[in-house]
């Protein structure tokens, strides 16, 4: 997979230092959940198949060559070391990012509640092969949904660059007279006229 800019979670941090591809996945997932579920889902699947991967690179499975997410998880040897609930997580994740990754829409919940599901991957997978205790790993926090005070900050934001632009036209304009000699200097501060 890719490797994809460092992308801070809320949840998922504790593993970064053991696995940043995980870490910035979720993270990713967090950033999108109410701008765009659809994506969430889609980076949560990314998230299970990684997963999976790193199950196989831990228990030191064969793979078979050029073998996808799919077979993966279906494979016998996956099977017999993971818990059945376990692989029913990876494949809800896989489906429903394979329908926002053809063109479904996704919603809020469906993606909130996969997040869910994909922390729990990433507890499993942290106390299991990373060596974390339980009691020292964050519980889930709820994301926020931000995006009205996003949309006000924008609005803002555009805004103040309006003015700077409207001052900004008035300095040109200033400056040409200046270069032009038509502007000659109030006696009051030294102000343009």
């Amino acid at each position: 997979m890719k490797t994809i800019l460092f992308m801070k979670s809320q949840n998922f941090e504790f593993l970064r230092l053991d696995n940043e591809t995980l870490a910035n996945l979720a993270g990713l997932a967090e950033a999108v959940l109410f701008i765009d579920p659809g994506s969430a889902l889609t980076r949560l699947r990314a998230f299970a198949e990684e997963f999976t991967k790193a199950i196989y690179k831990e228990e030191q499975l064969p793979r078979v060559p050029g073998a996808n997410f799919h077979e993966l998880a279906r494979a016998s040897v996956f099977k017999n070391c993971t818990a059945e609930s376990l692989v029913n997580y990876i494949h809800l994740l896989r489906r429903q990012g394979n329908v926002t990754a053809h063109g479904g829409e996704g919603d809020k919940h469906s993606a909130m509640m996969n997040l869910g599901i994909a922390y729990q991957l990433a507890l499993y997978l942290a106390v299991n092969y990373y060596g974390k205790k339980k009691a020292d790993i964050p519980i889930f926090q709820d994301i926020q949904d931000t995006s009205q005070q996003s949309i006000k900050t924008l609005g803002s934001l555009s805004k103040v660059k309006e003015e700077l632009e409207k001052q900004k036209k008035r300095n040109d304009e200033l400056i040409e007279q200046i270069e032009k000699g038509g502007a000659k200097t109030s006696k009051q501060g030294g102000r343009l006229e």
